[in-house]
């Protein structure tokens, strides 16, 4: 993906909250003069400040300890479904967060029978494709029936959508995890002036090193090198486009990992961003996983689960990437079984 880097020259920067914005592609510009990397896929004007209108805007926390132990122990299984049926679909993956949160809040309010949890999910994804989908990429009801194999006439997605829809008060808009992930993304978390705790330049000095030292036989040649690169002093670089991407995906692929873990639904979303930025620079080896420049966008917020978020990672299986096997184990209807053959053909 190309970076949104050094394209604008950021010569009008406007005022909010006390914080500054470039006016043509939105980046936050702090006061210590970084200049942040951004993607072209984020580009936007700035004409508010992001952080304050997401933390201003109604989110609907998640009591997790009101989730039915059934649900709790189909959960994964279940948004394995959802995450197909999304692709199938073409639906963005602002839906699944999406309808994974409708799901979640509604299974905690309301008493649903099991064996229709997925019943349920599909009808939750077909509504959050309603709140942000274009009208082409809408799944109504007989195209939800076809991708989805679940043998459940249209009259149950109605009445399950009415369910829904009448416990949510007619209110379906949310904010997601996914949207915190993409709103820091456009601001920008990534800067020009951070600094790797070793280049990639020592690196590829190292790897031409080897390979000429596996083609000379000379020891005397070999030792030399040898304590050249020992006692080559580690320096810092600056960023490359590089590691904005692998930030960029890493981040992604975290949101996910929360979302399926499910222990974080009723957490306070601007200090579970601010934890996963700190995790994913860290993991992508930037020298500083939270410098001032980003603590001065996100004041009075905290990274308090950055500590955790690193333990679950480092502790975390190998999640399924199918529902064949798990899902089948776990769910109390029996119709997927009949459907087996038809699901990976």
């Amino acid at each position: 993906m190309e970076c949104k880097q050094n394209q604008c020259q950021h010569t009008n920067p406007i005022p909010f909250n006390n914080k500054f914005f470039c006016k043509f592609c939105g980046i936050h510009m702090p006061q210590d003069g970084n200049v942040a990397i951004k993607s072209t896929k984020f580009l936007f004007p700035g004409y508010i400040n992001p952080i304050q209108n997401l933390k201003s805007q109604w989110n609907r926390s998640v009591p997790v300890a009101q989730l039915p132990s059934d649900y709790q122990r189909q959960r994964l299984s279940l948004i394995d479904y959802m995450m197909e049926w999304s692709e199938k679909l073409g639906l963005s993956i602002n839906s699944l967060f999406l309808a994974v949160q409708f799901l979640d809040y509604f299974v905690s309010q309301k008493k649903v029978d099991p064996i229709q949890y997925r019943l349920y999910g599909a009808t939750c994804l077909m509504l959050a494709a309603k709140s942000i989908e274009l009208d082409e990429r809408i799944p109504f009801i007989s195209k939800l029936r076809r991708y989805t194999y679940l043998p459940y006439a249209t009259i149950d997605f109605r009445k399950c959508e009415c369910q829904i829809i009448k416990q949510f008060n007619w209110n379906l808009q949310y904010t997601t995890l996914i949207d915190w992930a993409e709103t820091v993304m456009s601001l920008g978390i990534v800067y020009e002036q951070d600094e790797l705790s070793q280049t990639e330049t020592i690196l590829k000095e190292k790897a031409t090193n080897i390979i000429q030292l596996q083609q000379n036989n000379q020891q005397t040649k070999q030792d030399n090198i040898k304590e050249q690169l020992e006692t080559t002093p580690k320096k810092s670089t600056f960023i490359s486009k590089n590691i904005y991407n692998k930030v960029q995906e890493k981040f992604t692929k975290l949101c996910l990992t929360l979302l399926k873990d499910g222990s974080y639904l009723d957490k306070d979303p601007s200090e579970l961003t601010l934890s996963l930025i700190g995790c994913v620079r860290k993991i992508c080896g930037l020298k500083h996983p939270l410098p001032n420049c980003l603590l001065e966008l996100y004041e009075n917020i905290q990274p308090k689960f950055q500590d955790s978020i690193a333990d679950l990672l480092s502790k975390q299986t190998k999640q399924p990437t199918s529902v064949i096997g798990k899902a089948f184990i776990n769910d109390l209807d029996f119709f997927s079984l009949q459907n087996y053959k038809n699901r990976i053909l």
